[in-house]
């Protein structure tokens, strides 16, 4: 099994309105340029604090092992 202590986390918010607002084609770039450096995603988290489907914010967390 992994040691924790061997990963590296990142963070990446989406923009205000939500993951899927609009044109999706820049959040695929992103994830592929992303995994292209060895992320991947493990958990989102959203922020459902605005009115509608559409509102607040997702915040994508991704890990990698340590380099």
């Amino acid at each position: 099994m992994t040691n924790s202590s061997e990963w590296e986390y990142k963070i990446v918010r989406t923009a205000d309105g939500g993951l899927f607002s609009g044109d999706t084609s820049p959040m695929e770039d992103a994830l592929n340029s992303l995994g292209g450096d060895g992320w991947e995603l493990v958990d989102t988290i959203s922020d459902s604090r605005g009115a509608g489907a559409n509102s607040g914010q997702t915040a994508l967390v991704f890990k990698r092992p340590k380099r």
